[in-house]
């Protein structure tokens, strides 16, 4: 079955065929078989109708030739010339006999008994030439060559199939012709050579009586016979009793008459008188009206027998004919079936089969081939539902996989919405807890605002007072420049009287240089003096010097002492600023802390509803991990089909 499952169908049509083919073949065959043996058997029959015919050619001449023997042996000199010309006529058809059935029959019983009969007749007919029989032997010589002939007759019909013919007509016609008419002329050629001898005697011994009526008497019954075999035949088939049934009637009378004139002639007469040659000629004209009719019938059989074998080959050539029409009918029917099924499959089986299979099994990136014209077939219904199939399958997949993707980022998102959710629900809390610490600073700022606006009230008074400070600092400091620019003066003639001191030890130094040794003490005065006043005039240098640093740093201070009071009054101005602000700083946060309860209210509302969206947030985070999860499956269901590349 796995084998037939791969055909085709045409391949299947084809077995199919062939079984049927089988089926019929033996059957055909044996029919085929049959009609050929029929009409081989017919073809047969037909042939050996000749070698009977001449077998029975032989059988009248050997009988003619036996009465004219036995009138020649029984006295009657004038019958020697016919017996010899029908010696002569006899020995060609014994030569034309032997040449007949060895052409057709070939080696054989048959041959080989027509071969032996023939050596008799030739010895039988020297005999009675020679006159070395008398005429009881020739009789019984000649009687039993034709006995002998009678076989081979039979021999033939055997050899020929004749003796078992098929159909009824033909059967009891051969009956008639080849068993029942060679017998009976037998019995009347032998009446007739009996009753010829003893007419050509002219005396009969009872033996001779008691044969001549024994054959008398076989002769009606053989009549009889033949007259039954012939009227089978004739029942069978009305057209053969058409075509001989007047000869055979007119021999039937013949041959009645002959029995009769050997019963009233022979049998009954004690004194015998009637012309012997009469007598033959009688019997001769039955006898040859018999074998007319025997001849006309053996003609009438080979028609028969032809026409039945070109019967059988006309009705087998019809039955192989109508047969082959039938096959080719048959063999188109289908082929046309085949291709029927083929269209309306739209291909063969197996291929369609590989398509639902591939289908089934989720295939959808296969190409089906549709073949031209076949566009209402299954395959092209399967090509459709596939596109279709196809499409949806590829939408799915692409919606599954949104789907997937969303609800994965659906997941992620409200995971972390619940995570920022729990945060928010823990920093609502906090801030809900820091807008408590909130308004309790807010109380305490404001009260530490109206601590400050004090504060800066009394430091506005004590930045005033400041500044008057700073100015008196700044006159004080205006004369201490003064004093200082008094000191430098004072310091310049300093220096001045050490330079002028340097001036006259150097003139002393000089002046005891040349009073020499009595000047040499005031020199070291002098040397001293002038080191002093030296020292005199650096320190004076120095202490200008700082005198002069010190003008410049109280010059400065001066200059920032008066922007000191500048300054202070700027701070006094900007101390009566925040002194203002920080009142207005007390109202507002008066009224902020009223606003922070009322956001302290607000934001523990806020809370609570946070911490409703909370648990909100995680049943839709379960939501979607259950929808994340569903779109998983639905994913790896469609991943199951095997679409074209590109979809």
């Amino acid at each position: 079955m796995a084998y037939m499952d791969k055909l085709s169908i045409r391949a299947r049509f084809a077995l199919l065929g062939l079984m049927a083919v089988l089926l019929v073949a033996a059957p055909t065959c044996l029919y085929v078989d049959e009609a050929m043996q029929v009409t081989m058997t017919a073809h047969r029959e037909a042939s050996g109708t000749e070698p009977v015919q001449s077998v029975l050619d032989a059988v009248r001449l050997t009988q003619q030739h036996r009465g004219l023997s036995a009138l020649v042996l029984g006295g009657d000199g004038t019958a020697g010339s016919q017996r010899r010309a029908k010696q002569v006529e006899a020995e060609a058809a014994y030569q034309a006999m032997v040449e007949l059935v060895t052409r057709r029959a070939g080696e054989g019983k048959a041959l080989t008994a027509i071969r032996q009969a023939v050596a008799d007749w030739r010895k039988t007919s020297a005999d009675v030439a020679a006159g070395r029989l008398t005429r009881p032997q020739s009789f019984a010589a000649h009687s039993a060559l034709i006995k002998q002939l009678l076989t081979c007759i039979d021999l033939l019909a055997d050899e020929f199939a004749l003796s078992l013919d098929p159909e009824l007509d033909s059967y009891q016609l051969i009956q008639a012709v080849m068993v029942a008419s060679p017998r009976l002329t037998e019995d009347l050629a032998r009446a007739r050579g009996l009753g010829a001898g003893i007419l050509a005697a002219g005396k009969a011994t009872p033996e001779e009586r008691l044969n001549l009526a024994l054959q008398v008497r076989s002769s009606q019954d053989r009549l009889a016979l033949m007259l039954s075999s012939f009227d089978k035949a004739s029942l069978a088939s009305p057209e053969l009793g058409e075509r001989i049934g007047g000869a055979m009637r007119e021999a039937m009378g013949l041959a009645d008459q002959a029995i009769a004139l050997a019963d009233q002639q022979v049998l009954k007469p004690t004194e015998l008188s009637y012309d012997g040659k009469t007598y033959f000629t009688l019997y001769t004209r039955a006898i040859d009206a018999l074998f007319k009719v025997n001849a006309t019938s053996m003609q009438t059989l080979d028609d028969m027998l032809t026409e039945r074998a070109h019967r059988h080959q006309r009705r087998l050539a019809t039955t192989l004919g109508l047969m082959a029409c039938l096959a080719s009918i048959g063999i188109w029917m289908g082929m046309a079936g085949a291709r029927s099924i083929t269209r309306q499959l739209g291909g063969e089986p197996a291929q369609v089969v590989a398509i639902a299979q591939a289908v089934s099994q989720g295939d959808l990136s296969s190409d089906i081939a549709v073949q031209p014209g076949a566009e209402s077939s299954i395959v092209a219904a399967m090509a459709a539902m596939q596109e279709s199939l196809l499409q949806v399958v590829s939408a799915v997949r692409k919606s599954s996989d949104n789907i997937a993707t969303g609800s994965s980022q659906i997941a992620a998102g409200n995971a972390d919405l619940s995570h920022r959710t729990e945060l928010q629900a823990g920093s609502l809390q906090q801030t809900a807890a820091s807008m408590d610490q909130l308004a309790d600073t807010v109380r305490n700022n404001s009260n530490a605002a109206r601590e400050a606006n004090q504060l800066a009230t009394a430091a506005s008074e004590i930045a005033t007072r400041g500044g008057e400070a700073v100015d008196q600092v700044v006159g004080t400091i205006a004369e201490i420049t003064e004093a200082s620019r008094k000191i430098a003066d004072i310091i310049g003639v300093i220096d001045g009287i050490a330079f002028q001191t340097n001036i006259l030890a150097l003139n002393a130094a000089v002046e005891a240089a040349r009073a020499g040794e009595q000047g040499r003490g005031f020199a070291v005065v002098a040397g001293e003096v002038r080191s002093l006043a030296q020292r005199s005039a650096s320190a004076a240098k120095e202490i200008k010097a700082l005198i002069m640093d010190s003008v410049e740093k109280v010059e400065t201070g001066s200059r920032q002492a008066g922007d000191a009071g500048r300054t202070m009054g700027e701070v006094v101005a900007q101390v009566q600023r925040v002194s203002r602000l920080i009142a207005d700083i007390s109202g507002a946060t008066e009224q902020q802390s009223s606003d922070i309860g009322n956001v302290s209210g607000a934001v523990g509302q806020l809370d609570q509803v946070t911490q409703q969206n909370s648990a909100l947030v995680e049943q839709a985070a379960a939501a979607a991990a259950s929808l994340k999860q569903q779109a998983e499956q639905l994913v790896e269901a469609v991943r199951a089909f095997r679409l074209r590349p590109g979809m």
